[in-house]
């Protein structure tokens, strides 16, 4: 007798097949290759009723739920490895629901790495499969099918986060330029650096007037703690390999996804800032082997909300080599290791007086609102250990960030979306064609924004529904008519502006309610199923392979 493990992605099925060999586990594994059900790709009809029920959700590929349910029969324990996140707890509920009449109790496996440390530590402690950890996502999943279809018209795709980024663009007119300042110090030591976003009254002319300006010896100001660098979330990391490496979000994301499988690097998808003490231990001996002062009490520790630790590299790392000579996969994964370098030394900042700055470009007859803009700025120099990739005697200059880059900054700062789909959500909407390289409003932009729903272009709004469907609403799971994410969409419709829920409500204001639908319904004794299962059965496969006693 063997387990059945569970798993999204047929690279991390072979990954996780040879670790589960590796250890000693005798396994086979099987992958639902994402999603096991879905709802139609088109948003007409809508398949959700009035009792806020997809009717219309049915299994992707049966012959992917066929092989599952034979493997399950045919193994010891069952065993549900998808990610610990959102979209992995509604596969695995999925899973669980289609192989309930033949094994009603699987155990989730919360993989937090591909490396063979991480397997043997999640295998050792599964736990139950809950329906309750699905029910964000498959309330978001109901509320975001009903704004699409609502409000989608002629051409214009209207989403509740791609709707929110334009207009985000809009109100907060993100700037991909950016200036830094450079300034002697009277004391002779390292210069002062101010920096800043090239907006009014900084114009681009005048940024490079700026760059190319020599300033005088400014005087410290006073010295303070710098606040502790926290380790970097998958948002922050991702906004760092555009502006270091130059790589679009969904690049980094793949990077990132690719090392992860090959397990190089700790579950990239995570919005924690911190890590867990045992973590720690692990992280801070390979790093502090590269000869850089890291110590592990300056490490903010994970929170007690978050599911993982802040994404890490497993394995040696360099990081004192240039991200930029690595290529893309290393790169990015030294990068990571430099600011978890930063994140466990302590420094202290210290401020200049930018007043006699203001006064030498007054004397050079720069106007005065461009002076005043710049004594304002923090003129700071950092004290402390020295850090993978500092800049000891840095250049001012003029740069051009990358426009996705950018808006993914402002994204993640505005809730808008998570870490599984910040990526998609950013490459989607520049790729619509209303922002410029500049994120710039263009001639379509201002269409699509002239015909969206004004509450829909407030980022607060969707930022609101993404906090709402992490809610637990009291008895939610106990209705025995009516599942937990039918509830919880229902209360976050009706709770919506108006302009928003009137036209949500009268969307299935008259689609007939449907019964709860049956995970099972295509494997109950139907004409033909048996020559469904045996053409399944016939091209029949596995991701990992098979040991000589596993079935053929």
């Amino acid at each position: 007798m063997y387990s059945l493990f569970v798993i999204e992605a047929p690279g991390k099925a072979r990954q996780l097949q040879e670790i589960l060999r590796e250890i000693g586990v005798e396994a086979k594994v099987q992958a639902t290759k994402g999603h096991l059900y879905s709802m139609p790709d088109r948003l007409t009809p809508l398949g959700v009723d009035c009792r806020f029920r997809e009717f219309e959700r049915k299994l992707r590929d049966p012959e992917i739920g066929l092989r599952i349910r034979e493997e399950a029969k045919q193994a010891e324990h069952v065993f549900i490895a998808t990610d610990a996140d959102q979209e992995g707890d509604v596969i695995a509920w999925d899973v669980a629901e289609l192989i309930s009449d033949i094994v009603p109790e699987p155990l989730r496996v919360r993989l937090r790495g591909m490396d063979l440390d991480s397997v043997r530590e999640a295998v050792a402690s599964p736990d139950p499969v809950t329906k309750r950890d699905a029910v964000a996502g498959r309330t978001r999943a109901i509320v975001d099918r009903m704004i699409g279809a609502s409000f989608s018209r002629d051409g214009v795709a209207v989403g509740r986060v791609g709707t929110a980024l334009l207009g985000l663009v809009a109100k907060s007119s993100p700037v991909t330029g950016r200036l830094r300042l450079v300034a002697p110090s009277k004391d002779g030591g390292r210069p002062w650096v101010a920096e800043c976003e090239i907006r009014a009254p900084i114009t681009r002319q005048i940024a490079t007037k700026l760059a190319a300006t020599k300033f005088p010896a400014l005087d410290a100001g006073g010295r303070q703690p710098a606040a502790a660098r926290a380790p970097s979330n998958m948002g922050d990391i991702m906004v760092r390999a555009g502006d270091e490496l130059d790589m679009s979000p969904k690049e980094a994301e793949r990077s990132l996804q690719r090392l992860y499988e090959a397990g190089r690097m700790s579950y990239p998808r995570a919005n924690s800032r911190g890590l867990s003490r045992g973590v720690l231990r692990k992280v801070a001996k390979a790093l502090q082997k590269s000869g850089y002062k890291f110590e592990e009490s300056s490490v903010a520790d994970k929170s007690a909300s978050d599911v993982h630790d802040a994404p890490y590299p497993i394995g040696p790392v360099e990081p004192q080599r240039d991200p930029a000579r690595q290529g893309l996969e290393e790169g990015i994964r030294t990068m990571v290791a430099r600011d978890l370098v930063r994140s466990g030394q302590m420094h202290s900042k210290e401020c200049a007086v930018g007043d006699r700055a203001a006064q030498h470009l007054s004397s050079l007859g720069f106007p005065a609102d461009v002076c005043a803009a710049v004594a304002g700025l923090e003129w700071r120099r950092e004290h402390g250990p020295r850090f993978p990739g500092q800049e000891t005697w840095p250049e001012s200059k003029v740069s051009e960030r990358r426009g996705d880059t950018v808006l993914l900054e402002h994204a993640v700062k505005a809730g808008l979306g998570r870490p599984s789909t910040w990526a998609s959500h950013i490459e989607t909407f520049m790729g619509r064609g209303l922002v410029d390289e500049g994120l710039n409003l263009t001639d379509r932009g201002r269409e699509w924004m002239a015909v969206s729903p004004p509450a829909l272009l407030d980022p607060r709004i969707s930022a609101a529904i993404e906090a709402a469907c992490e809610r637990s609403l009291k008895g939610m799971m106990d209705d025995p008519e009516r599942e937990p994410w039918e509830i919880l969409a229902e209360r976050i419709v009706v709770s919506l502006p108006d302009e928003i829920r009137k036209p949500l409500v009268s969307s299935i204001g008259n689609v007939e309610a449907h019964p709860k639908a049956d995970p099972l319904a295509m494997f109950r004794p139907t004409v033909g199923l048996q020559e469904i299962v045996d053409n399944a059965r016939e091209r029949a496969y596995s991701y990992g392979p098979r040991g000589p006693d596993l079935p053929q």
